[in-house]
């Protein structure tokens, strides 16, 4: 009990450290390290957000990605073949704007076998009204969340234990209260993070993170704090998404690709260029 509370104590302190550090920095970065448990199986994930840039990476799947949300540019790593690519998301929707077949194509799964089509599917595809606010992503589903009185210790501190309801399953996330200043940057990073990830299924089917902790984070209270731990069911099936690290960031080369990394070109997102 005397170790876990001085692990406790480093913790409590740790938001101090940040403020402190945030007084020679124009905006503090954060790194964390989850796992992710899906029935048996388990993934490290890893996210790191330094405005304007958010990074994602799955060693699993030997991918990285990094949003700048100012320019709203992604740069995709893949490390099998140490390969990078880029594209503006914003380029992508002015093109959707002018073109038709281009909203269209956009809209639906690049990876579709068109001869799965339907004659009716094909000759009348089904268009959103209006094509200067083409937006395809959904608000996150509500839930109605309690505080409980729960608690318990983790190397992160004291954690309490929030309950979340909604019409198809319960959530339960043990959050670890924050400061003001990493409290705003979290909350702040969350519809980001999703957003990002929205855009990569959407484009490239690439499932970046697990999308149902994002539904769940984005429904929180705002300012309620960070969920340490995440638990949630898809389809009768167990699911957990933990955090195991949590550090500042002292530099900004994960915003780069690899110097030996070589370019390339998205073959899905061509037509879209050359409009």
């Amino acid at each position: 009990m005397k170790n876990l509370f001085y692990v406790s104590l480093i913790w409590l302190i740790l938001p101090l450290s940040v403020v402190l550090y945030a007084l020679d920095q124009s905006s503090p970065g954060f790194s964390y390290t989850f796992l992710f448990f899906k029935n048996k199986e388990k993934e490290e994930l890893y996210l790191k957000i330094q405005q304007p840039f958010l990074r994602i990476d799955r060693p699993k799947e030997l991918f990285s990605v990094v949003y700048n949300q100012k320019e709203d540019l992604f740069l995709g790593m893949e490390h099998r073949d140490g390969r990078y690519w880029k594209f503006s998301w914003s380029q992508i929707q002015k093109q959707v704007e002018k073109i038709k077949e281009s909203s269209y194509n956009i809209r639906r799964d690049p990876f579709i076998d068109p001869t799965e089509q339907s004659i009716e599917e094909i000759l009348n595809p089904s268009f959103f009204p209006h094509y200067g606010r083409f937006d395809p992503f959904s608000p996150p589903p509500q839930r109605s969340w309690t505080k409980s009185s729960g608690t318990k210790i983790s190397p992160f501190g004291q954690l309490f234990q929030w309950i979340g309801k909604n019409e198809k399953t319960d959530s339960t996330c043990w959050i670890q209260p924050l400061f003001a200043s990493e409290a705003d940057e979290w909350n702040r990073v969350v519809p980001v993070l999703r957003k990002t990830c929205q855009i990569l299924s959407f484009i490239l089917g690439e499932n970046a993170w697990p999308f149902a902790a994002l539904d769940i984070w984005a429904s929180l209270p705002p300012k309620v704090g960070f969920p340490v731990e995440t638990q949630w069911r898809e389809d009768e099936q167990p699911m957990k998404i933990v955090l195991q690290k949590k550090e500042i960031l002292l530099d900004s080369s994960w915003t780069k690709p690899p110097k030996n990394y070589l370019s390339e070109e998205l073959p899905i997102l061509e037509e879209y260029k050359n409009q």
